[in-house]
């Protein structure tokens, strides 16, 4: 009888499937403004950058699954200041970590091979500039304002986006996945306010717009 428990136990364990999948792509954060520091004014805006992303999803049936997913990537903050002549650029490098836990729903029918999926969840994330950024605001500093200290934002949000799967083995298939994951305008430790230090009046809403391809694992004996 143990042993029977034991095979059957082991039986179920081979039985729990899920999927690994890796993707690569580009990022685009849509947060640009203009701002005044010392009567003086500013644009700034995020550089398109890299992204990548690795996570896991377990089925719950055919149709629906549960989704972790971890993106890395950086988009480069860029302050010009417009008022000077000739207009000043400072770039402050940024890199992004979101981890992200979503509910996926692929479509019951299959076009040309290809199945379409929609994605949506809730991420946390972290805007980190690294320490070259840090040095350029210590040096040459943020707007307005010299010896700058800028620092990482943690941000929640939401994230809402579509994908492609293609089976090209029995285990492996070809993805193309594209989301937008939402959150506050990041600042980088920054008031909106003040008598005479730096600031970086950003409000409202930032979308980091993400297009990557890959390919997913799949481990275990399907539903």
């Amino acid at each position: 009888m143990s042993l029977s428990a034991i095979a059957a136990h082991g039986k179920e364990i081979k039985e729990i499937a899920f999927d690994f999948f890796a993707t690569g792509g580009g990022s685009t954060l849509v947060n640009a403004t203009y701002f005044l520091s010392a009567d003086e004014l500013y644009h700034s805006r995020f550089a398109v950058g890299d992204k990548f992303m690795v996570g896991f999803e377990v089925p719950v049936n055919k149709l629906l699954s549960t989704e972790i997913a971890y993106t890395q990537g950086a988009n480069n903050l860029i302050v010009t200041a417009i008022d000077l002549s000739p207009r000043q650029t400072l770039v402050y490098p940024v890199h992004n970590h979101m981890t992200s836990l979503d509910a996926l729903a692929r479509s019951p029918i299959a076009l040309f091979g290809c199945r379409p999926y929609a994605v949506a969840g809730v991420e946390y994330g972290r805007f980190e500039p690294t320490y070259q950024a840090k040095y350029v605001a210590l040096t040459q500093g943020f707007g307005a304002t010299k010896d700058v200290t800028i620092t990482g934002n943690d941000k929640m949000g939401l994230n809402i986006g579509i994908g492609l799967d293609r089976k090209i083995f029995r285990r492996v298939s070809f993805r193309l996945d594209l989301r937008d994951y939402v959150t506050s305008s990041p600042a980088f430790g920054l008031p909106h306010r003040s008598p005479n230090g730096a600031i970086f009046p950003v409000s409202g809403r930032a979308n980091n717009l993400e297009y990557t391809a890959g390919f997913v694992i799949h481990i275990g004996k399907k539903k």
